[in-house]
């Protein structure tokens, strides 16, 4: 296969209102407008670099998970495996990460979310402060460990009368990955909102590399024409 020579790309924007459309519509951009390499496992991986992708509402938000679970050769995580990796507070998923861990019990002594972003917002519905980190330098920051989390940080803003949340994301397989992420942070989002009293808003994700690999290009042309 003669692969494209990789060229700078603006940013692309894709605002949907339903889950599903937003993630149909990046998949279409990432397979139409990506660009294709071979990453360190040999693998060809097209790419679609500083994509922003907003969701206007969270209404059947595991539809994209659905659809994955209806491909019978390989076992997609159960939706409270998803569910444990973003809520568990005791790092016990089994993955080499765990964002609930991070999330609730950083470095365990700060809970970001309990202990910080909730009464802040309650405090102060205007805040811009309202940030909650994942990637940890001291642990992440080194050449050779081979698994880091994807997911940089998340901002949580009530803008209004709705709860809104904004990713970032530096490495999104839009595949295999974006359903479970996705779920996990509306999960995060209800899990505040219900707490604040107030309807979860947009989501917005901010993906410096949203990506697909070749051999999953059958399915996704699958999903596209469905």
């Amino acid at each position: 296969m003669s692969l494209r020579k990789r060229e700078k790309k603006s940013k692309v924007e894709i605002v949907a209102k339903k889950p599903i459309t937003a993630w149909k519509n990046t998949l279409k951009a990432i397979m139409e407008q990506g660009v294709d390499f071979i990453d360190k496992d040999k693998r060809v991986c097209r790419e679609l670099l500083n994509l922003l992708l907003v969701i206007e509402s969270t209404e059947d938000i595991e539809d994209p998970v659905d659809v994955m679970k209806s491909f019978k050769d390989f076992v997609y995580p159960s939706k409270e495996e998803i569910k444990n990796v973003v809520l568990d507070k005791t790092g016990r998923s089994g993955y080499n990460y765990n964002y609930g861990q991070r999330l609730f019990n950083y470095k365990n002594t700060k809970n970001q979310i309990d202990d910080f972003i909730l009464p802040l917002l309650k405090s102060n519905p205007s805040s811009r402060r309202a940030v909650a980190i994942v990637y940890d330098p001291l642990i992440d920051s080194k050449k050779n460990k081979k698994s880091i989390p994807a997911l940089l940080n998340i901002c949580f803003k009530i803008f209004k009368g709705y709860l809104d949340v904004s990713i970032v994301i530096r490495s999104n397989d839009f595949f295999i990955g974006w359903p479970a992420n996705i779920l996990q942070i509306n999960l995060l989002q209800k899990y505040l909102s219900e707490k604040l009293k107030i309807p979860t808003g947009k989501i917005t994700v901010f993906s410096n590399s949203a990506h697909v690999f070749q051999e999953h290009f059958e399915k996704i042309n699958k999903i596209l024409t469905e």
